[in-house]
């Protein structure tokens, strides 16, 4: 792969020559005279090199970093379209932008490199931030799910249909499971495992959501890996045996790495978590035809590829995949190993959000699990 400096060298002239901002120009009003456009984003989403290539491309952008989804809802909810134009969030959460008020709802052909997304993922109802065909409240950028993983060398080894219910199998032994995620993603996955329906998930609440706590307490002691590295070694050396991996692409990854098969993930049948990235339009925005043009300069090849270059996950962009997938090599492989050229399995995804009730989860886990 191109490391991130020689991509940006390579990039800037192609996005400076290959988009015009003025083409959106008619999208609706801007309060900036000068194509500036107001970004509340993570970090890595609003940095200087991403900055540039829309600078590049005739866009003005003021990035506001932030670090998690709540941090920017926060944000967002004291400021609003007085102050932002774009905010990037994880589609679990858009409904609850929606229903705030904070975002608006817009028909996705406003953007010209729309038809550049795998249909799915501006059609599919199913998906939370997709109103109907093509009248979203989020535009889709990148995507991945979590798995069941776990070492294919040790004496238990799941059988299809794969479960959930495999790390709760009487032949794991006791301090065998690790997780990787927080607390809401470990009572989301337990409640999976008991068949609650994956739209139900978030809406646990007093019996259900205690027994997904109660369920999830039998696994204790289990492992919570902190970082990825740490979850993989522990599979790969035996001191988990199975676990909840933060995507799917993590088995291949330590496969390579070990040289040998040692892992295998996979999503299982009642589904799994998961999330899609991408940019809403805050409701009132002053800037509105200068953010609209910003989803599309982001949807463009330079900047596309330089996402996957650094970051490696899945595009929503069929585009951008197709490209990849030519390249073959390393950036093939990624794609495959996670998935990416399979967007319907979008489909079997439960979207990670804000729980209806957040504090009644908390006191679940606090009291139940970690009693």
């Amino acid at each position: 792969m191109l490391s991130r400096r020689r991509f940006l060298g390579a990039s800037a002239l192609t996005v400076a020559g290959g988009l015009a901002v003025g083409a959106l120009s008619g999208c609706g009003s801007s309060g900036g005279g000068d194509n500036e456009v107001v970004v509340l984003g993570w970090s890595s989403y609003v940095d200087p090199e991403i900055t540039k290539m829309m600078s590049d491309a005739g866009l003005s952008v003021r990035g506001v970093p932030a670090e998690t989804d709540q941090e920017m809802f926060t944000k967002l909810k004291a400021g609003g379209g007085a102050n932002y134009d774009i905010v990037f969030a994880n589609c679990g959460w858009s409904p609850t932008y929606y229903k705030a008020g904070l975002i608006e709802a817009f028909d996705i052909t406003e953007v010209p490199s729309y038809q550049q997304l795998y249909p799915i993922f501006r059609e599919d109802t199913a998906l939370p931030y997709i109103l109907e065909p093509n009248k979203v409240i989020l535009y889709p950028n990148l995507w991945d799910s979590l798995a069941l993983m776990w070492n294919t060398q040790v004496a238990f080894q799941p059988s299809e249909p794969y479960s959930w219910s495999a790390m709760w199998d009487g032949q794991v032994p006791k301090g065998k499971v690790i997780l990787k995620g927080a607390p809401e993603d470990f009572l989301a996955v337990s409640g999976l495992s008991l068949g609650v329906p994956k739209h139900k998930i978030y809406a646990m609440t007093g019996d259900e959501l205690n027994s997904a706590a109660e369920h999830l307490a039998q696994l204790k002691p289990f492992q919570i890996g902190p970082s990825d590295d740490i979850f993989a070694n522990a599979i790969r050396s035996e001191k988990a045996w199975i676990g909840q991996a933060s995507n799917l692409a993590a088995a291949a990854k330590l496969n390579k790495t070990a040289g040998s098969e040692v892992a295998k993930a996979v999503i299982p049948k009642e589904g799994s978590l998961g999330w899609i990235d991408g940019m809403q339009l805050v409701a009132g925005a002053k800037n509105r035809a200068n953010a609209l043009s910003f989803m599309d300069v982001w949807s463009s090849a330079p900047v596309q590829d330089f996402l996957y270059q650094t970051y490696g996950f899945s595009p929503c962009n069929r585009e951008s995949t197709e490209r990849q997938i030519a390249a073959g090599g390393e950036a093939a492989e990624n794609i495959y190993s996670h998935g990416g050229d399979q967007p319907e399995n979008a489909k079997h995804l439960v979207f990670q959000g804000p729980p209806d009730n957040p504090a009644e989860w908390a006191r679940a886990y606090d009291e139940i699990v970690g009693g």
